[in-house]
């Protein structure tokens, strides 16, 4: 019986572990889209989540020649988070490009400012950073029609990565770890 909780045990961490690392290679960039929000700035302050999603980068502007309705969505606001890796500490420049809002904040500090309802508009930015881990917020909405989409344009070197907190990683951890006490009881009883 021991044997067979072990093996159990394994065989969950083993596919929670799977899940994780297929997880982190699809998308390292988690949107949340918005039914509610603001027609200035980047759309913020949210309401009325939608749904949620992640992606490899930051490019559905292009990925989607200013298409860009998630959810089928014609209006909507997103909240795009994750984190960069910088190689050294230095002067990064970022570029948005967006159709309607969009702001970035690096650790919360605002360095790109597109915000409002435009056309298709590239606003670059530069941020002071230490070489390692930042995370970043993108804030965008779409509210008069026509093209819609955004893009982060990351400078040479950076790249998105996981972050720190382990956010995803610790909540399919937690899953296997219940998947795994919930089967040694099943086979106790």
């Amino acid at each position: 019986m021991q044997q067979l909780n072990q093996k159990l045990g394994a065989l969950a961490l083993g596919v929670a572990l799977a899940g994780l690392a297929q997880s982190q290679a699809a998308g390292l960039v988690n949107v949340d889209i918005y039914s509610g929000f603001a027609d200035a700035g980047g759309g913020a302050p949210y309401s009325g989540l939608v749904g949620s999603f992640t992606s490899p980068d930051i490019m559905f502007a292009t990925d989607t020649g200013y298409n860009w309705h998630p959810f089928s969505m014609g209006s909507f606001g997103a909240d795009i988070t994750g984190c960069i890796d910088v190689p050294a500490d230095g002067a990064y420049t970022f570029t948005l490009d967006s159709d309607d809002g969009s702001i970035l904040l690096i650790g919360g500090s605002p360095i790109i400012d597109n915000g409002g309802g435009h056309g298709p508009t590239v606003v670059s930015g530069t941020a002071t950073l230490s070489a390692g881990k930042h995370p970043f917020e993108v804030q965008f909405f779409e509210d008069f029609g026509g093209p819609s989409g955004v893009d982060l344009t990351l400078p040479a070197g950076v790249s998105y990565t996981s972050c720190p907190d382990g956010g995803s990683s610790m909540a399919l951890l937690g899953g296997a770890m219940l998947l795994i006490g919930s089967l040694s009881r099943k086979l106790r009883a």
